[in-house]
């Protein structure tokens, strides 16, 4: 069920009135919302301007899912469409489409439960279509009928799942960092719940301990707009519920997908970080033979989030791929 951000106000609204909350503490609740937001959007901006990033926003109504999907947009060029991983959001790619802006047009969306995107609950949510439909219906509302898709994450996920459902639409496939859920179930934790209470500090030692293999690498500005984004209310139960129907539903993730690869159409390339803490490179070899005119690169001192270890690293395997 997603939820729109006008129907989130009047939600909270309603939930207040009905349990007899005064006004002041519904409007203290809304105030917060709205300050929450700008807070992202003032973080996200600063985080682009870092990287001399020059990106419009764009706010997409789909069908298909029914939600309203914000997505960054700059460069010019072939088409290439960026999916951001787990909690994260569209922004943090910035170092990345700092070096890819000059050479194509990048659509990067925020996944629904994330930055500007509406937010979701995932309970009860048919996911593996859910993830279809909604790089489907910003490939639609963009007018793309073909497009390279780059996905980190859980955005490798997902475009591995566009690509198998519909390969005619996709250029070529590139998957930064472990395609969620890639190991076999039990061997290796997939992610933490969300952080009810995120800090500063709270965010650094997720990246420096799980995320990145040098935190020094990681500019102050992605972990404030980190912060900032999961803040952001709503977003923890979208992260949670997603959580839990891979918990509960053996048929997700990128290891289940292994008897499908063989159909892969598209060429596809994996950027694997050799400190890489959801699973060793091997796995992308694994696939990689697996799939069809596809090829693993592992890459040194480079952790989950490849292009904030190794940017010059990351951006010429997929500038040789492209």
């Amino acid at each position: 069920m997603h939820i729109n951000r006008r129907n989130f106000i009047q939600k909270t609204m309603m939930a207040g009135l009905a349990a007899n909350l005064p006004f002041s503490k519904i409007f203290s609740n809304n105030y917060k919302y709205n300050i929450d937001m700008e807070t992202f959007k003032t973080a996200q901006q600063k985080l682009l301007d870092k990287y001399n990033v020059a990106a419009k926003s764009k706010y997409l109504k789909l069908e298909k899912p029914a939600l309203t999907a914000h997505v960054l947009e700059s460069g010019k060029g072939e088409p290439v469409v960026m999916l951001h991983g787990g909690g994260a959001f569209a922004a943090q790619f910035a170092p990345l489409m700092s070096k890819l802006q000059e050479h194509f047009h990048l659509y990067v969306p925020d996944r629904p439960g994330c930055g500007l995107s509406d937010m979701i609950n995932y309970t009860g949510v048919p996911f593996r279509e859910h993830a279809v439909n909604f790089v489907a219906g910003i490939m639609d509302n963009l007018k793309l009928k073909k497009a390279t898709l780059i996905g980190n994450s859980m955005g490798g996920y997902w475009a591995l799942l566009f690509a198998l459902a519909h390969p005619e639409r996709v250029s070529k496939l590139i998957l930064i960092g472990e395609p969620a859920a890639s190991s076999p179930p039990g061997t290796v934790p997939f992610a933490p719940p969300a952080d009810k209470n995120p800090t500063l500090e709270s965010v650094t030692n997720l990246y420096k301990f799980i995320l990145v293999a040098d935190i020094n690498k990681v500019a102050k500005e992605i972990l404030e707009a980190d912060l900032a984004a999961s803040r952001i209310p709503g977003a923890a139960i979208a992260w949670d519920t997603m959580l839990d129907q891979f918990k509960h539903d053996a048929s997700l993730g990128t290891y289940a997908l292994r008897p499908e690869m063989k159909n892969m159409k598209p060429e596809t390339l994996f950027i694997w970080g050799e400190q890489e803490k959801f699973g060793p490179p091997q796995l992308g070899n694994e696939m990689a033979a697996i799939i069809p005119n596809a090829h693993c690169e592992v890459v040194p001192g480079a952790a989950h989030l490849v292009w904030l270890d190794q940017l010059d690293l990351c951006t010429s395997s997929i500038m040789k791929f492209l």
